[in-house]
């Protein structure tokens, strides 16, 4: 009996141990695996969403993993770096596009600029996001990057165009969307190149689109395209004053132009109806 009681005893001592070993080694791998579940979890969330300001915690548990935290952090801060780099490489090379195709003609000396800055407005006063206001902005500055492949004899023509001149001319937005198209980093501008002279009452090019089947970059950008067009000198015409402007927009909003871009330029615009003086000088491309 008291053989039989001490193998009891033994045989409970056994295995209180066991589940007691079971029990602290699954704590122990808890304890290691949960720092590094939660350090996968935070790379996953950061590769998916590519936020790469977002920087790993150190779990102030283990120096090898706050050694891994602290090299890829490290490694996110070069490729931030080397994005912003690239971004403003990207930028340079469509700047240099837009100064290439105003070089061709004094007349529109400054004109992608210009209507890139009066598409931002329009954009912001529409309360677009940052990241639709990145594509409007640089798609408005290449809107007219096909016109390079159009003859200075029709692009610096002194005087109005025939009929068939003009029909050269309708041809710049197809012209514009194959030169970005072979560049992948500006397919997102495409659509603002090839369709900013369509109209909502689809008379507009090249493909007669109307009403909302226009994207609404290209419906802003062909408003600020206007208006600049008709506020700028032409050697076959003189400037239009800037309320001249604004009254031929709002006459022709719904058909010829998009009406909210219309009526977001309108308040967009720095001195509204104040004096057309300072109006034209706070339109200024330095000032804007």
């Amino acid at each position: 009996a008291a053989e039989r009681d001490a193998l009891v005893a033994l045989g409970t001592v056994a295995l209180g141990g066991f589940v007691l070993a079971a029990l602290g080694s699954l704590w122990l791998a808890r304890l290691l695996t949960g720092p590094i579940d939660r350090l996968s979890g935070e790379i996953a969330m950061i590769t998916a969403a590519r936020d790469f300001r977002r920087m790993l915690p150190s779990t102030g548990t283990s120096r090898e993993l706050d050694a891994l935290a602290q090299a890829f952090n490290e490694l996110l801060t070069g490729i931030t770096a080397a994005e912003a780099e690239t971004r403003s490489a990207y930028v340079g090379a469509i700047r240099a596009l837009a100064a290439a195709l105003d070089a061709r003609d004094p007349y529109t000396a400054g004109h992608s600029e210009r209507v890139s800055a009066l598409s931002l407005r329009i954009g912001q006063q529409m309360q677009l996001s940052e990241a639709e206001l990145d594509v409007l902005k640089l798609g408005a500055l290449l809107h007219d990057i096909g016109k390079i492949g159009i003859s200075d004899a029709v692009l610096r023509k002194p005087a109005q165009l025939t009929p068939a001149e003009f029909e050269q001319i309708k041809r710049h937005p197809a012209l514009g969307a194959r030169i970005l198209q072979q560049v992948p980093f500006l397919a997102p501008h495409v659509s603002i190149v090839e369709l900013h002279h369509e109209r909502p009452d689809g008379q507009g090019y090249p493909f007669g689109l109307s009403g909302n089947d226009i994207p609404l970059a290209a419906r802003i950008v062909h408003v600020a395209d206007a208006f600049d067009a008709m506020t700028s000198a032409r050697a076959y015409r003189p400037a239009r004053r800037v309320l001249e402007a604004i009254a031929e927009l709002q006459r022709h909003s719904g058909t010829h132009f998009d009406p909210a871009s219309v009526d977001a330029l309108i308040a967009a615009l720095p001195v509204r109806m104040a004096g057309q003086r300072v109006l034209e000088e706070a339109l200024h491309p330095e000032l804007v």
